[in-house]
């Protein structure tokens, strides 16, 4: 009986261990904008590296995370023209800066090369030159 009893045990901690440990290691437990909010922090550089590219003046970029917007676009159809994340933040420490990146989701999959800049780059409202 004692066998029997330890072989389940063993057999619930394989099971609901392995279960754990999967989970874990595929983030099934977050949903999916928090799964393409992971993505985009691991690609931070290389969205800051496309904010700095658009201006020789830029020395620094700040992402502000909590701004981050997921949106749907328009075309005219009935199905719309698809998902885009936008994405917010600041340049050169200045507070009152602002950048603004839209990037395209396709099949719930980030497309990072379709990162684009929106309304320019600003300072206190005024263009940044």
């Amino acid at each position: 009986m004692k066998k029997r009893t330890l072989l389940w045990l063993v057999l619930a901690l394989v099971v609901f261990g392995g279960g754990a440990w999967m989970a874990q290691k595929t983030n099934l437990f977050l949903s999916p904008r928090a799964k393409q909010l992971a993505y985009l922090k691991e690609h931070e550089e290389e969205i800051k590296e496309f904010v700095k590219s658009q201006n020789a003046k830029i020395e620094s970029v700040q992402i502000d995370w909590k701004q981050t917007q997921w949106d749907k676009i328009g075309n005219g159809t009935p199905q719309g023209g698809g998902e885009i994340i936008d994405i917010y933040g600041t340049i050169n420490n200045i507070e009152n800066s602002g950048w603004h990146v839209m990037i395209s989701v396709e099949d719930g999959r980030i497309n990072l090369t379709s990162m684009t800049l929106v309304n320019g780059l600003g300072i206190g409202g005024k263009k940044f030159d």
